[in-house]
Parts: C-alpha cells; sequence; structure tokens
C-alpha cells in the first residue's frame, strides 16, 4: 500500500499520537505538581510573613487578627479543595460511604467529649460521691462509644489505602469545626453581639449606652412634648468624655450640648451625663438637687491574657511546693521570664473548665469562681468605662406614671441665692514669668511684713512674694518620688508635693511635705532648721497626708494630720504637745480634715471636708486640750477628688473664710457661721477661678485665694 495513500497516513497519525501520549500525561502531570507546590510555597509564605510582621510592628489590637487569618483561611480552603479533590469518593462508597461517614463522626465526637471530661474541672476515677461518679460516667460512655465506632471505622476501611482514611477523618474533623464556626457566628451576631463576654467585641459601647438614651427621650418627650429638653453631656479632655458614643446618639436633641468642666451652669440642665473623671467634681456643681443613676458606657473583653509571660530574676527560684514545679521545667530555657500562670492554667482543673467554658459558651461563671475574680459579671465588668445620669428632681417627679404624684417636695433651696456677688480681683499675680511657672498652687500664708508664702505644690517648692506681687526667692526641689511612695528620710530642702505653709511669730517657716508624710521647718528667706514625721514622740503615729498648717501666737504648730483625720499641735521646735480628733460623724471627729487655722482668742477651725462642715474647737486654759466649740453644715464640698480640699481662714472680725474648689468660689461666714456672701464662678477672669485652693487674709485685711487651675494667685479687697 503506498505510503501516501489516506489509509496509510491515518494510521502514521496514531502511531504518532500513541508514542506522545505518555509523553503529554507526564507533562500535564508535571504542570499540575508545580501548581500543588507553588500555591503551597506562597500561602505558607504569606501566612509566616503576616504573623511575623504584624507580631512586631503592629498595634496588637483585634482588629489586626484579619491580617494574620485571612491567608489562614485562604490556606485552609485551598487545602480541603484538595482533599475533596484527592479523596477517593467512589471507593468510599463501595465501602458503605454514608454508614464510614457517621461511624467517623460518632468516633470524632465521643472522644473529644472523653478529653473534655478527662481535663474537665472534675475528673474521673476521684472518688464515690455522686459527682465523682457522674464524672467516671461522663468519661467512660463516650469512650466505649469512641471505641466502638472506631472498630466500625476499621471494619468498614480495612482495605483502603491509609491516605484515604486520613483524608476522611481530616474532612470530618473540619466539617465539626464548621458547625462550632456556624453557632459561635450566630451567638456572636444574635446574642452576645451587645456584651464584652464575646471576644470579637472590642472597645464596644454597652447597653447602658441605649438605657440612657430611651430614657432620655422618654423624659423629654413627657415634659416638652419633643426632643427638646435641656440635656447635657461630659466631653472633657483629654478622652472627650462621653462624647464617644453619646454625640451621634444625641443627634435627635435639639436642645442638648456639651460642656469640658462641671459648673454650676449645668443645674439649668435637665438630665446631665458626666464622665468618670469627673465624677468628683460633678456633684459639687450639681448640689443635692438631682437623682444619680450608675451605667457602664463601654467596655473591653476580658484581658486575663495580660502579662502571662513576665520578666523575673533568674535567681530568685520558685518556691519546691509549687503546683506547677515539675511543668515549669520545660520552661527552664527561659530563665528571665515567669511563666507561673501559664502553669497554673494548664494544671488546675477549675481554671481548665472556665476557660473552657468561656471558649465554648462564653460563660466566665467558674472561671470567676477558680480565680476570685468579682468584675467577671455583666454588671460589674472590668474592663470597663463608667458614667453616671443625673435627673434633676423636679423633672423626675413629672414623669410618675399612675395618675397621682408622689409627695411633692419643694426643691431645696439654694442657700448663696442672694448671698452671691461678683468680686473682682483687685491684684493678680500672674505665674507666666516664673521659671517654670506656677504647678498647682496651694496653701497660702501672709507674713507680717506683708508679703507671702506659697506652697508651689506640683512643682515641689516655696514661693516668697513682696506685697507687689515680684518674688524674692524660691527653695526647694522634688525628692524624687511620688504619692504612693512616700520617702519620710528624704533630703532636707526636698519635698514631694507640698500643701500647706505658715509663718510663726518670729518668721519661721513652716511647710507640710505632704506625700513624704513630714513637716519641715525653713527661716524666712529659706534656710532649713529640721523636720519631723511622727505626732507623740516615742510612738509610731506618722503623719499620713498632712495638708493644712497654721501657728498660733505662741509659735505653737497646729497640723491637720489629714489620713489620721486628728490634728497634731507641737511647740515651734517640733516637740509634740497634744492631738484631738478622730474617725467619725460626731462632735470633734473628722473625715478629711484639711484646712486649720487659729483666731486671735486661740480658737481653732478646721474644715471638715467630707462631714461638709466646719468646726471649731476652743483650748483648755493650759492649752493642752481642745473642746467642740460650734459647727455649722457646708453646702459644698460634695465630692471626693485628690483636688477639692478646702483650706479656711479667720480675720480680725471673727469671720471665716473657706474656699470651694470645684464649686469655684470662696465663702465667708459671721462668727456664730451665718453665711455673709460668696464670690466665684468658673473661669479664668478677674472674677472667676478654674480652682479655688489656699485662702489666707494679709495685715491690711485682704483675701488672697490660689487658684490652683489657673495657676495664680488673687487678691481680694472686701467692700
Amino acid at each position: 500500500m503506498p505510503t501516501d495513500s489516506p489509509v496509510m497516513q491515518a494510521l502514521i497519525l496514531q502511531n504518532k499520537a500513541r508514542e506522545e501520549q505518555p509523553v503529554a500525561t507526564a507533562t500535564s502531570s508535571d504542570s499540575s505538581s508545580d501548581n500543588f507546590l507553588n500555591m503551597f510555597a506562597l500561602l505558607v509564605w504569606w501566612i509566616v510573613v503576616s504573623i511575623a510582621a504584624f507580631s512586631y510592628a503592629g498595634e496588637k489590637m483585634p482588629w489586626l487578627t484579619i491580617h494574620l487569618a485571612w491567608p489562614m483561611i485562604l490556606f485552609t480552603g485551598w487545602g480541603l479543595g484538595y482533599l475533596i479533590d484527592t479523596t477517593d469518593w467512589a471507593g468510599l462508597w463501595r465501602r458503605k460511604a454514608p454508614l464510614a461517614l457517621a461511624l467517623v463522626f460518632v468516633f470524632l465526637t465521643s472522644i473529644i467529649s472523653s478529653v473534655i471530661s478527662l481535663f474537665g474541672d472534675t475528673p474521673p476515677f476521684q472518688g464515690k460521691g455522686l459527682d465523682q461518679l457522674q464524672s467516671t460516667a461522663a468519661f467512660l460512655l463516650p469512650t466505649l462509644i469512641a471505641l466502638a465506632s472506631l472498630a466500625g471505622v476499621i471494619y468498614l476501611l480495612w482495605d483502603w489505602a491509609g491516605r484515604q482514611i486520613v483524608r476522611v477523618f481530616t474532612l470530618i474533623f473540619f466539617f465539626l469545626l464548621a458547625i462550632l464556626t456556624v453557632r459561635a457566628s450566630f451567638r456572636a451576631a444574635y446574642i452576645n453581639y451587645d456584651n464584652a463576654t464575646e471576644y470579637l467585641v472590642y472597645a464596644h459601647a454597652s447597653t447602658g449606652v441605649k438605657d440612657v438614651i430611651r430614657q432620655a427621650a422618654e423624659i423629654s418627650e413627657r415634659t416638652t412634648g419633643g426632643m427638646g429638653i435641656n440635656l447635657a453631656y461630659d466631653a472633657s479632655a483629654p478622652d472627650t468624655g462621653v462624647s464617644w458614643p453619646f454625640a451621634w446618639y444625641l443627634r435627635d436633641f435639639t436642645n442638648q450640648h456639651s460642656f469640658d468642666q462641671p459648673t454650676r451652669s449645668l443645674r439649668d440642665s435637665a438630665v446631665v451625663i458626666v464622665d468618670a473623671k469627673n465624677f468628683g467634681k460633678i456633684e459639687s456643681a450639681l448640689g443635692s438637687d438631682y437623682y444619680r443613676i450608675d451605667y457602664i458606657r463601654m467596655w473591653w473583653p476580658n484581658q486575663d491574657y495580660f502579662d502571662l509571660v513576665t520578666s523575673r530574676d533568674p535567681k530568685v527560684a520558685l518556691p519546691p511546693d509549687y503546683s506547677c514545679q515539675g511543668l515549669l521545667g520545660f520552661f527552664k530555657i527561659f530563665k528571665s521570664r515567669d511563666y507561673s500562670r501559664i502553669c497554673t492554667a494548664l494544671t488546675n482543673s477549675q481554671i481548665r473548665q472556665g476557660i473552657f467554658d468561656i471558649w465554648f459558651n462564653r460563660d466566665y461563671t467558674k472561671y470567676a469562681a477558680a480565680t476570685n475574680n468579682q468584675n467577671l459579671t455583666l454588671a460589674t465588668w472590668q474592663p470597663s468605662a463608667q458614667m453616671r445620669m443625673y435627673i434633676r428632681k423636679d423633672v423626675a417627679e413629672q414623669m410618675w406614671k399612675y395618675g397621682i404624684t408622689p409627695s411633692q417636695q419643694a426643691a431645696a433651696a439654694d442657700p448663696y441665692q442672694g448671698k452671691t456677688v461678683t468680686l473682682n480681683a483687685s491684684q493678680i499675680i500672674d505665674s507666666s514669668k516664673l521659671n517654670p511657672p506656677m504647678n498647682a498652687p496651694r496653701a497660702l500664708a501672709a507674713a507680717p511684713d506683708g508679703s507671702l508664702y506659697v506652697a508651689d505644690s506640683r512643682n515641689n517648692r516655696i514661693l516668697h512674694f513682696d506685697s507687689s506681687g515680684a518674688l524674692i526667692n524660691a527653695w526647694g526641689k522634688s525628692s524624687g518620688n511620688d504619692a504612693s511612695h512616700p520617702n519620710p528620710a528624704a533630703a532636707p530642702s526636698t519635698f514631694n508635693e507640698p500643701w500647706g505653709v505658715a509663718v510663726g511669730p518670729d518668721g519661721s517657716v513652716y511647710v507640710t511635705d505632704t506625700w513624704n508624710n513630714r513637716i519641715q521647718k525653713f527661716t524666712a528667706n529659706g534656710q532649713f532648721i529640721k523636720m519631723w514625721t511622727t505626732g507623740q514622740a516615742g510612738q509610731a503615729d506618722v503623719f499620713y497626708g498632712p495638708r493644712g498648717l497654721a501657728v498660733d501666737a505662741k509659735g505653737r504648730v497646729y497640723v491637720a494630720d489629714t489620713g489620721n483625720k486628728r490634728i497634731v499641735v507641737f511647740d515651734a521646735d517640733g516637740n509634740f504637745l497634744t492631738q484631738f480628733g478622730s474617725d467619725g460623724m460626731e462632735a470633734g471627729q473628722f473625715d478629711e480634715p484639711v484646712g486649720v487655722t487659729v483666731d486671735a482668742s486661740g480658737n481653732v477651725y478646721v474644715t471638715d471636708t467630707w462631714n461638709q462642715r466646719v468646726q471649731t474647737f476652743s483650748p483648755s486654759p493650759d492649752g493642752m486640750n481642745f473642746s467642740p466649740l460650734k459647727q455649722w453644715d457646708v453646702a459644698a464640698w460634695y465630692g471626693q477628688s485628690l483636688d477639692n480640699k478646702p483650706f479656711i481662714a479667720v480675720d480680725n472680725k471673727g469671720h471665716v473664710f473657706i474656699t470651694d474648689p470645684e464649686g469655684f468660689r470662696v465663702i465667708e461666714y459671721s462668727t456664730d457661721g451665718s453665711l455673709v456672701q460668696t464670690w466665684g464662678d468658673y473661669g479664668s477672669t478677674p472674677s472667676t477661678f478654674g480652682l479655688a485652693a489656699g485662702i489666707t487674709i494679709d495685715a491690711q485685711g485682704n483675701i488672697w485665694v490660689s487658684d490652683a487651675a489657673n495657676n495664680r494667685l488673687m487678691r481680694f479687697t472686701l467692700p
């Protein structure tokens, strides 16, 4: 047959096709293998680089997990797709696929249940009590089911390739994880979406925000017929108060406004929402005419995972009876770290069970009990940001729903109504030209020559001005410690927030070195003389945060030992003479005494701050005993912040002047405690204060007040 015939040509082409076919198949196989390796390498590289990069440079915030999880999700999806494509489904079907898959599912769920029971808070085989027997049964039953189902799987898949069996187990395991993922997603989206118990929630507004908005809207509708209620919310720096998220939620309220500093002007508002940092100031501004409701504004998930591994001294060994001693040997190569918290979580069955309950059910009950943590209920949750809602009482009375109103109580009369005057400072000592400027000046003391001493508290120094406001002298520096670490033995002429200053008849200057818990004495020009740290000699009754100071005509020194709730009296050399006062509310007792002064008759006046009263005491003939003379209540000093500490002064007429620091005013009383007048409000003008702190009276009868927020000294001349 000729080679160019059609038949021969067809045979030649067929043979060529057969010869080339194996080569084409090999090429396709090589290409598939290359694609697998390339994809595998790409995804692994992406995962490793993402974890390394974001662990090193990331903000360590939950939302960064999307960058870590995304390549892992792709890798898992690609891997599962590969397993599905390469599984011998036809072979599995011949081996009764539905029954085999069901047995694999039963085996995996049973073995997981057995492991959970084995490592739970009540392990099996621990005793014959009901709980122990139930735990043993909870372990044995799923274990037996797991063994039986495994036997069935082996029987059905006995002659199947090992790779195919591994593929089936892996796919069923991920099917179980898919069920858990759907369950967790549903709970996160529809059950725990508002609560910090859900770890997918971070820095989340709590349900308290919705409650406040709902109540404010109802009050507004029922009192104004719309959304026009006068509502104020705290937007104070540095973190803008409650303006997140209220600036958005309050968009429909037509008469809402923000405030930076609580002042008495807020009393025009029917509803006030305040941030936690102003809790100590708000009640001074609002007085007693508001109802208060506490809420959580924002919360974060539990953060017990912080500091799981901490630095420690490698020379310090853990106690030999420590329950994790054996396990900690695993970490010996990390000698500068303390892994005890991780170890405890692994070995303590109660904590282990608590962690499982949190993961599976977002239930913190067992974990809170095991760790003795009282802050894991929604009402007490920490970490969280607090807020308060204040409702004016006369507005609340209009909200009664049952057809009758509660017994109408007349609104408390403003005790200062008709007694408030506008008084401009006749002289202001501005510290802007000082280097450094004053920082929270507190007590002042007028010397007989007309000069003025000031405790420049946060600059840890004493300033001495002449009567014109020119600086004469300055002395003192920081002792190098803070309020939580007092050092009564710190070097002389160093301070840790001096609050009080007083001048003796001989010109000596006394200073309360408040957070070093001691008194220092200086000459008029600032030369150190001596210091002392205790009350009665030979006893361990050391001062605790002393503040106010006064010196009488005989040179005796009176110290308001604030933290110990007493007044201690010394001679001019610091020798203990006597003391009076104790903790309580009765006459002669104190709760946070701060300011102290002595009048010309030797009577002692004390600002009993948290009892909200002024107390006076008369001395016995020998001056060693002091009896309560009179007292009067003060409509001020509502907050208990570290700045709301009032001082006191008495003039030669017996009139008493006190500061109301966070009320931004000075209050004057007559000798019998009757209100004379008050002046001041919040601001930085000559008639207002940022924080009215110390007060003293000079020889000409002028009233000097330190403005601790505006860092200035103000002289007022009474009309």
